[in-house]
C-alpha cells in the first residue's frame, strides 16, 4: 500500500472540488452550496456525514480506539475577486485565504480513510468548519460536541510567498501560530491606597487578527 501514490492519483479530483468551491465563495455560516458539495462528496465516497452546529459537517472513521480530529475551514472573505481566472468567484466574495483548498484536501482524505477504514488502529473524525473568518464557527461546533471523545486535533494552512511555500513542503513553527492575539489588563487594589495598579500583557505572537498569514 502506497498512500502517497493513492493521494497523488486524486489530484484531478482535488483540483475540481477546489475550483467548484472557489467559484461560489460563501461567507460565515451562510454556506449552502459549499456545505452541499461537502455533504454530497462524502456520501458519494460511502461515508456517513452528520451535522454539527449551525452549518458544520463531520464524518467519522474507524470503530474503536483513540480518536484524532482533522479540521478544515470552508468560508471565504467579503472581497471581490480580481484574478480573471475562468473559475473565479463572481458573487463579490473570494476564497483569498485558501479555505477552498483546505476543504478539497480534507475531502480527499475522507476518500482515502474510507478506502482503508478497516486498517485504522483508532478512530478519525473530519471536521468541516464554517465561519472561521468571523471566529464563531469553531465555538459553535465545540459547543455542539465536535470534540467529544477526541484526544488530539490537527489542522493546517496553505501558504504562498515564503521560501518554503511550495508543493511537498510542510512547515511546523516553533511556538504559537495562527493564534488570536490576546491583550488583558488586570487591575488590583494596592496595599497602601485606594488607587489601582495595572498590569498589561499580550500574546506571544504579537500579531493582529488581520495581519496573520493566510
Amino acid at each position: 500500500m502506497d498512500i502517497l501514490k493513492e493521494a497523488e492519483a486524486l489530484q484531478d479530483e482535488i483540483v475540481a472540488n477546489r475550483r467548484d468551491i472557489h467559484g461560489y465563495a460563501e461567507l460565515g455560516f451562510d454556506l449552502p452550496k459549499t456545505r452541499a458539495l461537502v455533504w454530497n462528496r462524502l456520501t458519494e465516497y460511502g461515508c456517513a456525514p452528520y451535522a454539527v452546529g449551525k452549518t458544520g459537517v463531520c464524518c467519522d472513521f474507524g470503530r474503536k480506539g483513540p480518536m484524532v480530529l482533522l479540521r478544515a475551514d470552508m468560508d471565504a472573505l467579503p472581497m471581490k475577486e480580481e484574478s480573471g481566472l475562468p473559475f473565479a468567484s463572481t458573487n463579490g466574495h473570494a476564497h483569498a485565504c485558501g479555505h477552498d483548498i483546505h476543504t478539497a484536501m480534507l475531502l480527499a482524505a475522507a476518500k482515502l480513510f474510507k478506502r482503508h477504514e478497516d486498517e485504522l488502529k483508532g478512530r478519525v473524525r473530519l471536521m468541516f468548519q464554517p465561519a472561521e473568518e468571523t471566529l464563531g464557527g469553531a465555538k459553535d461546533m465545540i459547543d455542539n460536541g465536535v470534540l467529544d471523545g477526541v484526544e488530539a486535533a490537527f489542522g493546517l494552512h496553505v501558504g504562498v510567498g515564503f521560501p518554503l511555500s511550495y508543493s511537498g513542503i510542510i512547515s511546523v513553527p516553533n511556538g504559537p501560530s495562527s493564534a488570536i492575539p490576546l491583550k488583558c489588563t488586570v487591575r488590583v487594589p494596592t496595599a497602601h491606597s485606594r488607587r489601582k495598579a495595572s498590569m498589561r500583557f499580550s500574546s506571544p505572537s504579537g500579531l493582529s487578527r488581520r495581519s496573520r498569514c493566510c
